[in-house]
């Protein structure tokens, strides 16, 4: 008669809550941390449509309070467009030296340099991802300019394209911080796993390949789980990233480690289109584009953000923490579990399971992949999720 621990009885009771407690704790968090995340929602004040020229307005950057850039995505012109919040097309600047095979999103560092992402990768098969470079198109006097090229690839892809289960390297969202370029996914994986992967590189010309440095569940359906954009309130280090959905905010993060900061998400209490541009006009004010449809644009709305409430940790289900995260050895996990440690698919699939040594476990033998890491704190359950390189 076979025998069976009774942990791993509890862990696999508690698995589909595991599956969607993920959605509301993002992943690998701080698991000493005495509230787990913040919930709110918020309106979106439509303040008028965009000009005709940007039906399909992808990224959206701000050179004054009512003086905003955008730029079309696949196949549309290598044009910048500036326009204020009356829909008035007041500038038009042409990147004369690149083509747009699909800008998808724009930012800017604290010294007048921008950054136009050309990244785009719907099918997950580009092999020609790049970011252009440009001084703030506000000292730029004549209506064309010659752009710095960053050439890239991701450190994790080697398939072009990947298996429909692994396609998540199409990236929609960039944001500057302290001379790096930050690069979020937009997951077109099937099944569809909610994982937005983040990746960086530096900030000059030149060639690079993209380090993978974190990853977080962002929602369990393609509108909450998509990003399509993001921004960083250089003033007060807020990173903001834009589904169609909501907003998820990252505060008092260590370093450049974003996802481990405090987490907020803004949920839209009515849904708009196609979001696609996000950039922060103040601490507590954001403006967000949409795309249009057939030949009528989309809108520009306000978002104002309100004072977060929080959402208590759910009572009996404590915590992970996992680093390096992602991995492709050991993984060094915190708190000590009681016993041993489980791995599942995030389709609820038991993987394998493995007995820690000294805080850590041996992954080795896993595929690359996103896991779901369970186990017990204290007699309680314990969760978290990893990618494993």
């Amino acid at each position: 008669m076979k025998h069976f621990n009774p942990a791993t009885l509890r862990i696999a009771a508690f698995l589909p809550a595991f599956l969607l407690m993920i959605s509301i704790s993002g992943g690998c968090q701080g698991f000493n941390k005495h509230r787990s995340g913040l919930e709110n929602a918020v309106t979106l004040r439509a303040i008028n449509r965009l000009p005709s020229v940007l039906i399909e307005s992808s990224g959206i950057e701000l050179s004054g309070s009512n003086r905003i850039w955008s730029h079309e995505d696949s196949g549309n012109s290598n044009e910048l467009y500036c326009s204020d919040t009356t829909g008035t097309l007041l500038r038009t600047l042409v990147i004369s030296n690149v083509s747009n095979t699909d800008w998808e999103d724009i930012t800017a560092d604290n010294d007048e340099t921008w950054f136009i992402g050309d990244f785009g990768n719907n099918n997950n098969q580009r092999t020609d991802l790049a970011i252009y470079i440009i001084p703030d198109p506000e000292t730029i006097t004549e209506n064309t300019v010659t752009a710095g090229i960053i050439n890239f690839s991701l450190s994790d892809q080697s398939a072009f394209p990947p298996p429909s289960s692994g396609k998540n390297y199409d990236i929609e969202a960039m944001a500057w911080y302290a001379d790096s370029l930050y690069l979020f996914t937009k997951d077109r994986s099937n099944p569809f796993t909610g994982i937005v992967k983040m990746y960086v590189l530096p900030d000059q010309p030149g060639s690079y390949t993209a380090r993978l440095a974190g990853s977080l569940f962002a929602g369990s359906t393609t509108g909450s789980g998509r990003v399509t954009a993001a921004d960083i309130n250089l003033h007060t280090g807020e990173l903001m990233l834009l589904t169609n959905e909501k907003l998820i905010s990252f505060k008092d993060y260590p370093g450049n480690h974003f996802f481990e900061g405090t987490k907020t998400e803004y949920s839209f209490k009515a849904l708009p289109g196609q979001n696609e541009g996000l950039a922060f006009v103040s601490s507590n004010k954001l403006y967000m584009t949409e795309e249009g449809s057939g030949s009528t644009p989309g809108y520009l709305y306000e978002i104002i953000l309100p004072q977060p409430q929080y959402i208590d940790e759910k009572p009996g289900l404590h915590t992970l923490s996992a680093y390096p995260n992602p991995a492709s050895d050991m993984l060094r996990i915190l708190p000590v579990p009681d016993g041993q440690v489980y791995v599942f698919s995030l389709q609820g699939k038991l993987v394998k399971y493995i007995t820690p040594l000294n805080h850590e476990i041996d992954i080795t033998g896993l595929l690359r992949g996103t896991y779901l890491l369970c186990t017990e704190i204290n007699g309680k359950p314990a969760r978290c999720i990893f990618i494993k390189n």
